[in-house]
């Protein structure tokens, strides 16, 4: 068995729910998950977790009717839809206000547009943060914060390990865009009005992911699933279940 264990979740919207059926099977075989580190949705699934909060119940939530009431039109002001972070929904999902304050380290990244910096925080306000690490523009304005304009951080490096390097975990990456050259990336990510300049950090921030993590798991059928439909969600859950019964047969 591994000691140990830290999770990088990649950025996906509702392919988030392979990171939960993921996370199902490691509460179903009892695998301790020490450290956490997300972009886009695998931050706020990440944040979710590690404040106590199982998968299944994750699955419930972002099914519901609530979350998509959390969703509010923008009126194409700095993006069309914004995320209503005082909802009681999201509120249920992340529960513990402070970042430093969750019971395990968790990491969220947010890229600031005025500094042009991408962060990996570990302290702040939970929602606000998960939130920013989710911004993806055009369709969610930038999320102010300490100055800082932030937006998703999944945009620049969508499988975070790197604040996870250094300290000792066994890292496990859970990949929801596996591909396998810069030309897909450019096919598949939704935003085409950002410099090239993003591409190519995204490129060798996910190549450096893949290549310094020390378990790997991208399967070729999530491909399949829409990033902006919550109806395929227990199928995709589902995947992520068997992908990661079938990754962890040698391991357990």
């Amino acid at each position: 068995m591994i000691n140990n264990l830290s999770l990088a979740l990649g950025g996906g919207a509702a392919r988030g729910a392979f990171h939960l059926g993921v996370l199902h099977f490691c509460e179903e075989q009892n695998i301790d998950i020490k450290a956490y580190s997300g972009s886009s949705i695998g931050s706020i699934i990440s944040a979710s977790h590690a404040s106590g909060i199982p998968a299944k119940e994750q699955l419930k939530i972002f099914g519901s009717k609530d979350v998509r009431q959390a969703l509010k039109f923008n009126y194409f002001r700095n993006g069309l839809l914004k995320i209503d972070s005082s909802n009681k929904i999201i509120k249920e999902l992340l529960p513990i206000e402070k970042l430093e304050d969750i019971p395990k380290p968790v990491y969220v990244n947010a890229y600031d547009i005025k500094e042009k910096k991408l962060h990996y925080f570990n302290n702040g306000d939970t929602i606000t943060l998960c939130m920013a690490s989710s911004a993806l523009v055009p369709l969610f304005k930038p999320v102010k914060y300490k100055g800082m304009h932030l937006i998703d951080g999944g945009l620049f490096d969508n499988v975070p390990i790197k604040p996870l390097l250094e300290k000792n975990y066994h890292i496990f990456s859970v990949d929801l865009f596996p591909k396998s050259s810069k030309q897909n990336i450019k096919r598949l990510n939704p935003i085409k009005t950002i410099h090239k300049k993003l591409f190519k950090q995204l490129y060798e921030n996910h190549a450096h992911s893949i290549a310094h993590t020390h378990q790997y798991l991208g399967s070729p059928h999530i491909r399949g699933f829409s990033l902006f439909t919550f109806k395929e969600l227990e199928e995709c859950f589902n995947l992520g279940f068997k992908e990661a019964q079938n990754h962890f047969l040698d391991i357990i």
